[in-house]
């Protein structure tokens, strides 16, 4: 009756969190503070290429409100 034949249960590691202060850490720090933003703003689900278009109009747009002001200056 003893487990003379019988294969070993493999132990499972648990997932441990990075040590703090390690790169591996900040790296995932701030992949969630990016993605809580997103959430914040209510684009947190949406494709990278509307990410991607929302980021160039608002650059276009801030680019184009400083040009106007040395415009008028």
């Amino acid at each position: 009756m003893g487990s003379k034949g019988q294969k070993p249960r493999k132990g499972k590691h648990p997932q441990h969190l990075p040590k703090v202060g390690t790169a591996t850490e900040n790296e995932r720090l701030l992949h969630e503070e990016r993605s809580a933003i997103l959430d914040t703003m209510g684009m947190g689900g949406a494709p990278a290429w509307l990410k991607t278009a929302i980021a160039v109009i608002g650059i276009l747009l801030l680019v184009g409100a400083i040009l106007a002001l040395v415009v008028l200056n």
